[in-house]
């Protein structure tokens, strides 16, 4: 190599001196620099999301301790019979028809009996009982249904 560079004119040399610093200079700009600069415009992006982010927890926060505060704090719908809150529901949420059967024993409490239903099903049924009927399960008895998934319960509903 020394010899090949000996062998060069001063011309020659100067021009494969210039090569090898522009493409040292092309070489830092791909593998340094430009990673460099796609990263910082990457965490500029997700320090906006950040904030973005906490601008609108900070919006909920404060929605959430105005309806705290609020005196007339809604309460859950209790209208109508139990019976019929709960048979509406049934259909709604697919675990009416066979293998169903409601019996109202007053009022305000309702037994249930449910053969081969899907829990899932039955878990947002009573889910939703509670949240807006203001009903909620005083007794209640599963055992797992025939296939995966399902599920024989017996339940008393009361308001």
């Amino acid at each position: 190599m020394k010899s090949w560079w000996q062998n060069l004119n001063k011309r020659e040399r100067n021009l494969v001196l210039l090569a090898a610093i522009l493409a040292s200079i092309a070489l830092a700009w791909t593998l340094v620099w430009k990673p460099l600069a796609r990263y910082h415009t990457f965490l500029q992006q997700d320090l906006q999301d950040a904030r973005d982010i906490r601008a609108q927890m900070q919006q909920q926060r404060t929605a959430i301790a105005r309806l705290q505060s609020s005196p007339d704090q809604q309460q859950p719908a209790q209208g109508g019979s139990l019976d019929s809150t709960v048979n509406h529901l049934l259909k709604q949420h697919q675990l009416d028809g066979a293998g169903t059967s409601s019996e109202e024993q007053d009022r305000d409490t309702v037994a249930l009996k449910l053969d081969g239903k899907p829990f899932d099903n039955l878990i947002r049924f009573l889910a939703q009982m509670e949240s807006q009927h203001a009903t909620h399960a005083t007794s209640m008895t599963l055992k797992p249904g025939e296939a995966t998934g399902l599920v024989d319960a017996q339940i008393t509903l009361q308001r």
